[in-house]
């Protein structure tokens, strides 16, 4: 399905299954297919799947590409949908996106379940910051002669910034977050156990032998987190 936000650009998403909403925001230059695995999950909960502006089968052709910009987007989509508090569950960028979210709209959040995010640049092991920097020049010497090279020029620019997170609204959430990532990820543990700590109501996982794609490789691991976060989450809404 497709929804056409304030600026004008297509953003796509999949509304699948009833019940408690659970909203899956998908990594760097990928789409919501992403959490293909976690799918299974609409047979007990209502699936929201969004392809982030400049990504999956959204328009791209927007020149403003912030953390800010999609959280308005997300916003607008939630509120098109009527779904006042869900459970967001994001990996990679995802994650970034969801606290950035958070800090923004905190009375839409029932829960987080953040996986492999990184706050900060910084928070990349050194392998991986070199990486994305060859990458982002490279697409961006690419750009001089193609358009697509330019938006994913774009979208992997977003890996460059710190998060323009309210750490105070953080840290004052009233809702339950998980971080979980690999023992072998592109970001280091302490930086997610900074991500951890920003939170109140925390637990940090380290899964082990694992790398970035958890919902992917330890999919029915990642899946019965999921509804365990619902299962705490739900009693915090009640409540």
């Amino acid at each position: 399905m497709e929804f056409k936000v304030k600026d004008g650009q297509i953003i796509y998403y999949r509304d699948l299954g009833k019940g408690f909403p659970i909203v899956f925001l998908h990594g760097n230059n990928s789409s919501g297919n992403y959490f293909g695995k976690q799918g299974i999950l609409y047979r007990d909960y209502r699936l929201i799947f969004i392809d982030s502006r400049n990504q999956g089968r959204s328009s791209r052709q927007s020149a403003k590409m912030t953390f800010e910009q999609m959280a308005a987007d997300l916003e607008e989509i939630l509120q098109f949908l009527n779904i006042k508090k869900a459970l967001f569950v994001g990996h990679s960028d995802g994650a970034n996106l969801a606290m950035v979210y958070a800090s923004r709209f905190p009375d839409r959040i029932a829960g987080l379940l953040l996986n492999a995010g990184n706050m900060t640049f910084k928070g990349l092991t050194r392998r991986s910051r070199c990486l994305v920097y060859i990458k982002y020049y490279c697409l961006k010497a690419l750009s001089l002669f193609s358009s697509k090279m330019d938006i994913l020029a774009q979208v992997t620019e977003l890996m460059l910034h710190d998060l323009p997170l309210d750490r105070e609204r953080l840290h004052q959430a009233s809702y339950p977050v998980w971080v979980v990532m690999g023992q072998r990820d592109v970001i280091s543990i302490s930086h997610s156990r900074e991500i951890s700590d920003l939170f109140p109501i925390h637990k940090l996982y380290v899964e082990r032998r694992q790398g970035h794609r958890l919902a992917q490789q330890k999919y029915k691991v990642f899946n019965q987190m999921i509804r365990e976060l619902v299962r705490i989450s739900q009693k915090e809404v009640v409540a």
